[in-house]
């Protein structure tokens, strides 16, 4: 085999890795919020689009996740905050696939959730426009329909400080 040959194989396999190492991250600050539209737990509608130019908060959960279970609190608590703020919305997409989903309802209920808790098969289509790779994933979209934050997994309260911080910079 040729060097050149051998060198354009190098270079090809190094473009696939690195692309394989870009994609398989979320997506990073500064891109564009992809749109979607899902259903929520009370058959209510929801659509990014219609929250341009406000601060969304999305979540990316499952039921059986314990991550999830111990972050999800803390979302209620945040809505419980921002409810009354017209420039805050906070919603949760769940991932729990057709053995797990009929159990979202009561996942919520059991926590007192009153922001929107999304769900369906179309959640997983979400999901991959957004790479999340593990959850919980959050998404913090400016008023100009950018990313401005991402976490993945849940570290506890210094992550909770972390979500209050960025909402108030993505405000301003």
């Amino acid at each position: 085999m040729s060097k050149t040959l051998r060198k354009l194989g190098l270079v090809t396999v190094a473009a696939c890795v690195l692309s394989t190492a870009v994609f398989a991250q979320g997506l990073s600050t500064g891109a564009v919020a992809p749109n979607f539209s899902l259903k929520d737990t009370a058959g209510r509608s929801f659509k990014l689009s219609d929250y341009k130019g406000k601060v969304v908060f999305i979540n990316f959960f499952a039921t059986w996740c314990p991550p999830c279970r111990a972050e999800f609190p803390e979302l209620v608590k945040m809505h419980a905050k921002y409810r009354t703020h017209s420039k805050v919305k906070i919603i949760s997409v769940s991932m729990d696939d057709d053995r797990t989903m009929s159990r979202v309802k009561s996942f919520a209920d059991s926590y007192k959730a009153k922001h929107q808790v999304l769900l369906g098969k179309a959640a997983e289509t979400v999901a991959r426009n957004y790479r999340v790779q593990a959850i919980p994933q959050n998404y913090l979209v400016g008023k100009d329909g950018k990313i401005k934050a991402v976490w993945e997994g849940f570290r506890g309260p210094e992550e909770v400080s972390a979500w209050e911080e960025a909402i108030k910079k993505a405000l301003k």
